[in-house]
């Protein structure tokens, strides 16, 4: 089967998947991960400026950090999209973001795609018009991928706290708690953006699962989803 995922900048494929991207090639899958912009508006770490001085740009910088962490996943195709970090717009989402997204969806005939839930995570526009821009793609593409699903992750610093519910609308869980090492080195590739939180939350849960939501299935999906060898269906 081939996954097709769509993120806004390097790293989130990390936080949000890279187990489940490692799980997916490891059974025999073909996984392609499209960032839409390259970071290029994130603040660079301090221990990261010599690397900064060396690619010469905070764009430069990481892509050639996301190329790492793609080749250290063994992903199949990375594609990194010149849309501006922090730029993404309603004209961006209805038009040319929606369209280089089909045009992706009719180049790798996925079975399944990938993205942002509609929140954003934590209502980043650039995530949020990424979701929306993947969500009309997958609905107008001519080709149709079987399943879509939505990531879901809940950022727990205090300033967030207000704006998500209690329980996410969690349908699928990977099982990543085999993988924390894995995340953890794929976050140093990502050395140039401070995630000591999140790779303190990693190192201090007993468990670690990666969330989804199926949002929209065809009944080959519904059937293959039902029963996965990665993705666990959750009863509620």
């Amino acid at each position: 089967m081939t996954y097709l995922f769509f993120f806004a900048h390097p790293d989130d494929e990390t936080v949000a998947s890279a187990s489940t991207i490692k799980q997916l090639i490891d059974n025999g899958d073909k996984v392609v991960v499209v960032s839409a912009t390259d970071g290029a508006a994130g603040e660079v770490y301090e221990k990261a400026k010599s690397s900064l001085e060396k690619f010469g740009s905070v764009g430069a910088l990481r892509r050639a950090e996301l190329k790492q962490v793609a080749q250290f996943l063994n992903v199949t195709k990375l594609h990194i999209l010149d849309f501006a970090d922090g730029g993404i717009n309603n004209q961006h989402v209805w038009g040319e973001l929606k369209e280089v997204f089909i045009d992706l969806i009719h180049q790798y005939k996925p079975d399944v795609i990938i993205t942002i839930d509609h929140s954003g995570w934590y209502f980043h526009l650039d995530h949020v018009g990424v979701s929306i821009a993947a969500t009309l793609a997958y609905q107008q593409a001519e080709h149709k991928a079987d399943a879509f699903f939505l990531s879901l992750f809940k950022v727990r610093l205090p300033k967030w706290q207000y704006v998500f519910p209690e329980e996410l609308p969690v349908t699928h869980v990977v099982n990543a708690t085999g993988h924390k090492e894995l995340k953890l080195k794929a976050v140093d590739f990502h050395a140039s953006q401070s995630m000591e939180t999140f790779r303190q939350k990693l190192r201090e849960e007993e468990t670690h699962e990666e969330l989804y939501q199926l949002a929209f299935a065809s009944k080959k999906g519904k059937k293959i989803f039902a029963n996965h060898p990665i993705f666990r269906a959750v009863t509620s």
